[in-house]
């Protein structure tokens, strides 16, 4: 158990919403250069899943101090809903991803 920054606390305490502080990623996947041409979401799951020992902070949720009277700790988490945290959205075709 680790107790949250101030710098964290700050962005959780600034989210609304509809409103984000907090980070996010994007993969662009070519499936010209994927084994077997192809690039299947269920595969980018795997390979996440795969990955989560490599880092602690994957395996993190926040939990709040009693009574809210200090600021929120990260705690350890053993089951990780990695479809909660990854989404698949794709371009409309005919996209070619060109200029």
């Amino acid at each position: 158990m680790k107790q949250l920054s101030g710098t964290d606390n700050l962005f959780l305490a600034q989210e609304t919403g509809n409103q984000r502080a907090h980070v996010a990623g994007l993969g662009i996947y070519d499936q010209s250069t994927a084994p077997g041409g192809k690039v299947r979401f269920k595969d980018v799951l795997e390979f996440f899943t795969s990955r989560l020992d490599k880092s602690a902070i994957f395996r993190r949720r926040r939990a709040r101090a009693p009574f809210d009277l200090d600021r929120p700790y990260w705690i350890d988490e053993k089951d990780i809903d990695i479809e909660y945290h990854g989404h698949h959205i794709a371009l409309p075709r005919p996209a070619t991803g060109g200029s």
